[in-house]
């Protein structure tokens, strides 16, 4: 009898109880499902939980010679389970560099793309106790601050879309009894434990760790610590940017530069970093060296520099933050009477004539003679050329067709998607 199979499974009961805490759950559910022992599991408990509308998402990485048939057998699983299960293939060149990054990236772009096109507002990951010790550990071998070494958050948003983490206090050994003792077959990713990825050596390392103190349970301990401490310096950054911070048209930040050059370093930077994701939401922080730099850099009045898809000016009386023209690449079709999401931040809906072929893009520098046919008032509206460079705009081609109104009534309109800031 293996250890797993002495442990006692999750019942719908318990697993209800580790719901509580994200309630209320949206509408639509997706579940990202991998095969393995951990997110088939969620996805039992999920089915057991209740009648609720539940999407299970495959994503086949096509990293290995045998994942489209793991990809396919897992969906055969799910359906046989009564799950609704769909496969979200990676397409990809080669992978020549930071493989796991790179696959995390599109894994996590595959699933939120999912959420938006069923409608899923949830979207539950399986990630357990083995993991966040493990990501503690790995955060702490690189150096990180608080902020990584609280490890995995349970929730969190990204493009609109909630991630959650309900069983990630809940011990992996449990989650192979849930299978086992249902019968649910899953499939093993023998890279997890490869010794080729810094994840997999330092998970054999463990054990020796553990028998000096620093533990699975130490690790997860200091997490909660740096937790308390990053929700902390939140608290008193988000504090600081309702009081000395403002949203301007067009989705740009202006924040009163002497108070934030007068708070703790530790304040200043996460609401330097607070600025920077309202402005270019991106799933990775910014890179703590070069935040460092810029921190120091508009201590002072300085000129524009570039950093993090952004541009920032430090005037006098403000730091100005800015979405970066030349960062914004992002192309997304548009049909008539359907809401796109663009950039991470523009809500873009309405209706059009003759949408075939249309496309949302950068507005970029337009003529204003056109500019002031498509969208009278605008250049008034959003004085400066780089901030409107960067609003969505409907392209046919090369041409400029449309440009959505700020206006919600207008038949064509655009909505910044973060109605509060911080």
């Amino acid at each position: 009898m293996s250890d797993c199979a002495l442990e006692t499974a999750i019942s719908a009961e318990e697993f209800a109880r580790l719901l509580d805490g994200f309630s209320p759950l949206a509408e639509k559910i997706a579940v990202a499902t991998s095969g393995g022992p951990d997110s088939m599991a969620l996805a039992l408990c999920l089915k057991r939980w209740g009648l609720r509308d539940v999407t299970a998402l495959i994503v086949d990485h096509g990293l290995r010679a045998e994942s489209a048939m793991e990809a396919a057998q897992t969906k055969e699983r799910l359906e046989a389970l009564g799950l609704r299960a769909e496969i979200l293939r990676w397409e990809h060149e080669p992978v020549k560099a930071r493989l796991h990054e790179a696959a995390r990236t599109a894994r996590y772009q595959l699933l939120i793309g999912a959420c938006h096109k069923i409608g899923a507002g949830d979207l539950l990951l399986g990630h357990q106790r083995e993991d966040q010790a493990e990501t503690i550990l790995m955060r702490l071998a690189k150096g990180s601050g608080v902020d990584g070494l609280a490890g995995i958050a349970a929730q969190r948003m990204r493009d609109g879309v909630r991630l959650l983490r309900p069983l990630l206090g809940t011990g992996k050994a449990r989650l192979v009894a849930t299978c086992e003792q249902a019968g649910v077959a899953f499939v093993t990713d023998p890279s997890n434990a490869s010794a080729k990825f810094a994840r997999g050596r330092l998970r054999t390392m463990m054990p020796l760790l553990a028998e000096e103190g620093l533990s699975a349970d130490m690790l997860i301990e200091l997490g909660a610590r740096m937790g308390e401490a990053a929700d902390a310096i939140d608290h008193y950054a988000r504090g600081f940017l309702q009081a000395a911070a403002q949203v301007e048209r067009g989705g740009w930040v202006r924040i009163d530069r002497v108070p934030l050059r007068d708070l703790p370093r530790a304040v200043r930077m996460r609401a330097l970093v607070l600025a920077l994701r309202y402005v270019h939401e991106d799933f990775y922080p910014p890179e703590r060296g070069g935040l460092a730099d810029l921190l120091d850099a508009i201590s002072e009045p300085a000129p524009p520099r570039t950093f993090y898809g952004c541009i920032v000016s430090a005037l006098p009386e403000r730091v100005a933050i800015l979405r970066e023209p030349a960062a914004v690449t992002e192309t997304a079709s548009f049909h008539s009477g359907e809401s796109v999401l663009w950039d991470g931040r523009w809500k873009v809906t309405g209706t059009v004539e003759g949408d075939e072929g249309l496309e949302v893009r950068a507005l970029g520098a337009a003529p204003h003679d056109r500019l002031d046919r498509l969208a009278p008032g605008l250049r008034h509206a959003v004085p400066q050329g780089r901030v409107r460079a960067t609003l969505p705009a409907l392209w046919r081609g090369d041409t400029l067709y449309a440009v959505p109104a700020f206006d919600e009534k207008a038949p064509l309109r655009a909505s910044y998607r973060k109605q509060a800031f911080p």
